[in-house]
């Protein structure tokens, strides 16, 4: 798998999100592609550094 994969300043390049030829029964986590980030103070009020990931719980019932 990492084989084809470059590193560049840190970061793999080549890397899709998910293995080419993916086995039914096996549990995947994809690699994160994005590159987005918050800057120190955004990314502490939000409790993450990803924006991709900045999921605010909004509340709220199910019914």
């Amino acid at each position: 798998m990492y084989d084809a994969c470059k590193i560049d300043d840190g970061i793999y390049t080549g890397l899709t999100p998910l293995p080419s030829n993916p086995t039914v029964t096996m549990a995947y986590v994809p690699f994160q592609t994005d590159r987005k980030v918050y800057d120190a103070a955004t990314a502490l009020c939000n409790g993450t550094l990803f924006p991709v990931l900045n999921k605010p719980f909004t509340g709220g019932c199910c019914q």
